[in-house]
Order: structure tokens, then sequence, then C-alpha cells
């Protein structure tokens, strides 16, 4: 049900709300990014002005991503393994260009998270992951601002964990939010309007 004039503090207040149900969800780590694309969908429609019960459609829609994304679903905790072996490999000296292979695995993880945290920012209920994550490419490119936007919130949100770990509770929401404004910056952008 959509309701006119929705204020920006009930918006705050949503984010707050999909972050802890984000958290919660996440907790089994192959559930993240399913329950990062069904709360920046919950997000984008609170924005839009539809009124439904942020924690019921973020569980619902989880379980929804879980089976359209499983693949990445399952994928991107194992790349963010891999990418963490590299850094220690790195870091202790036992690969030869210790920096060089630092600086690239960097480079490599930075595109990486921003192509999926585009995805999560536009999956829709039946949406494929390959298509998905293509286009995300795509525009990730052609957007380099709202991407280096995106990766700037990704970082934030990484530091406020680490500086306070219970803000850990708050960053899915952040994150959501974070995905759904570049997005529409960018559609914005497409159309043809300043913002």
């Amino acid at each position: 049900m959509r309701v006119p004039g929705s204020s920006r503090l009930e918006l705050i207040s949503e984010v707050l709300v999909v972050g802890a149900v984000v958290a919660v969800l996440s907790l089994p780590v192959v559930t993240a990014v399913p329950a990062l694309a069904a709360g920046a969908r919950r997000v984008r429609r609170g924005a839009d002005g539809f009124a439904e019960p942020p924690v019921r459609t973020v569980v619902r829609d989880t379980g929804r991503a879980l089976r359209d994304w499983w693949a990445l679903a399952l994928g991107v905790p194992l790349l963010v393994l891999l990418v963490a072996i590299d850094v220690v490999l790195a870091r202790s000296g036992a690969l030869p260009g210790g920096t060089a292979v630092l600086v690239v695995v960097a480079a490599v993880a930075a595109v990486g998270a921003v192509v999926v945290l585009r995805a999560c920012g536009t999956w829709e209920p039946g949406t494929r992951p390959g298509p998905a994550l293509r286009e995300a490419a795509r525009v990730s490119g052609a957007d380099l601002v709202g991407s280096a936007l995106l990766l700037s919130a990704a970082i934030a949100s990484g530091v406020l964990v680490w500086m306070l770990l219970p803000l850990a509770i708050v960053a899915g929401g952040l994150l959501a939010l974070a995905t759904v404004s570049v997005e529409r910056r960018w559609a914005l952008r497409l159309a043809g309007v300043d913002g």
C-alpha cells in the first residue's frame, strides 16, 4: 500500500529497523548478500512511500533472494575468504612482490564489492544473478562517481563497525540506503535531472 508524503524521519527509522533485520539475517554469513538485497528493496519501497512492515518484508524477501541468488550467496563469502588469505600471505612476506599483490587484491576487492552492492541495490524477486551482476558491472563503469560513493559508504560502514562493534546492527541498513541512493542518483542522471 502506497502512502503519500512519507517523511524523511520515517525513512531513517526504517533504515535502522532494516539494518537490525539485515544484521540478524546475515549471521549465517551465506545469507548476507540476499539479506542486503532484501533490505535495499525495502528501503527503496519505503522511499517510494509503500507502507509495509519492514521486519516481515525483509525476512520474506531474504528467502526469495536466497532462492534467486544462492550461487552468489555462497560465492561472495568464499571470495572474501580468498581475499583475506591473499592479504595474510602478501603481508607475511611469503609471496614475492607482496606489496603489488596487496594493491591488486585491494583493487579487485573494491571493484567486486561495488558491483555486488549495485546488484543488491536493484534486486527484485525473480532477478537472476548473472544478468544483475553484468548490468551492475556496466553501470559501475559508466557511473564512476556513484561507484566511488558506494565504495566510500562501504568503507565508512566497515570503519564504524571496527570502531564500535554494536554499530554492526545498523551497518546493513546504512549500506542498503547507500545502494538505493546511488542507484536513484544514476537514474536521475540518465533522465537528465541534475542531482
